[in-house]
């Protein structure tokens, strides 16, 4: 019984460790960066957005690729001794069957014509051929 609480207590003062993320974390709070973000922190932070636009009052809307797109895999098929397909069962096929295609995240900044930050957004798309 013992071990089991000191496991207990290990587990969570590493769950504990675990959620004081430091700055350069993806799980940024971007409402709190409204108003106080620029642009140019942005280039250093993220590096260069795969899309920009200046509109005409001098805002600038960027977006950044946050994830790429992974395709689909394929069925997992094994070829029986007569030819045909056999599909493995569950425990000997580690990835599931027609797994299908993840898009790419995207996170979009837009920065007022101050250079700093008025809003944010997430989204995915999947890649146009």
């Amino acid at each position: 019984m013992r071990k089991v609480i000191n496991a207990l207590a290990i587990f969570t003062l590493l769950l504990v460790a675990g959620c004081n993320t430091p700055a350069k974390s993806p799980l940024v709070n971007w409402n709190d960066r409204i108003g106080n973000y620029t642009y140019n922190l942005a280039l250093q932070d993220l590096g260069k957005p795969v899309n920009s636009t200046t509109l005409p009052n001098s805002s600038i809307v960027a977006d950044w690729r946050t994830a790429s797109a992974k395709p689909g895999s394929p069925d997992t098929l094994d070829a029986d001794a007569e030819g045909g397909y056999v599909i493995p069962r569950l425990q000997e096929n580690p990835t599931p069957l027609d797994t299908g295609p993840t898009p790419n995240r995207y996170l979009r900044l837009t920065f007022g014509p101050d250079g700093k930050l008025t809003g944010w957004k997430k989204y995915s798309q999947y890649h146009q051929p």
